[in-house]
């Protein structure tokens, strides 16, 4: 266990630095509805858009990033609505685009690399924000949320999408990957064993996954976004 400095603060949702039943009520199920219809129409404007602008191929528009990941983010941002995944904090804007950085990571690891899926700046990408990582964060003793707030999560009531608690979540769960990453930088003589975020993300996902059946509640939002 790594020691880091001092806790972020002034949030409920706190970084410590240390390393390492959906609803059946009809008011449920209407918001369900509502975001499933959500998501129908982003499908169908994505491809009208698609067919418009890229030829109906979604591998042209990885081509016309030129082998740039931040660069098939912005076209994937520019071209697809649905994945601009934005909010205001606090009279601040925050960009966490959770959809567009994991469709540039998919590609980068189911290529391998290679191919459609080679990124020269792929370390650009950051972890992608949902709600798997921050209980693996919790339970590792990296996050902590304040007492409210667990026990808004472990109740299972829903966070307001867009609001200060959820934002704290995906936010402060970006940071606190890139923390741990720059904790093994200073630590790893070798700075090739570093992974890049998307890599640490995908293992504390899966070790999340693993645990799922006895971890705590991850927090509920209804939202397109992830």
């Amino acid at each position: 266990m790594v020691a880091l400095a001092h806790p972020v603060q002034r949030s409920r949702c706190v970084l410590h630095h240390r390393l390492f039943r959906p609803t059946t009520s009809p008011a449920g199920l209407r918001r369900a509805q509502g975001r499933a219809e959500d998501g129908v129409t982003q499908v169908t404007s994505s491809g009208a858009l698609s067919t418009r602008t890229l030829g109906g191929r979604g591998s042209e528009m990885v081509r016309r990033a030129g082998g740039s990941a931040s660069e098939l983010v912005r076209l994937i941002l520019a071209h697809l609505p649905g994945f601009r995944d934005a909010c205001v904090y606090r009279g601040r804007q925050v960009f966490l685009y959770k959809r567009a950085q994991i469709l540039v990571g998919d590609l980068y690891g189911s290529f391998r690399g290679q191919g459609l899926g080679a990124f020269r700046d792929v370390g650009k990408l950051t972890m992608f924000a949902d709600y798997r990582v921050p209980v693996t964060l919790l339970e590792l003793g990296v996050l902590e949320y304040d007492a409210d707030l667990a026990r808004r999560v472990r109740a299972r009531e829903e966070i307001a999408s867009g609001s200060e608690e959820e934002v704290e979540i995906r936010a402060l769960t970006v940071h606190a990957v890139e923390v741990i990453l720059e904790e093994m930088r200073e630590a790893f003589e070798d700075k090739a064993l570093v992974p890049k975020s998307i890599e640490l993300d995908w293992f504390l996902w899966r070790e999340g996954e693993n645990r799922r059946e006895v971890s705590d509640p991850h927090h509920r939002a209804l939202t397109v976004f992830y």
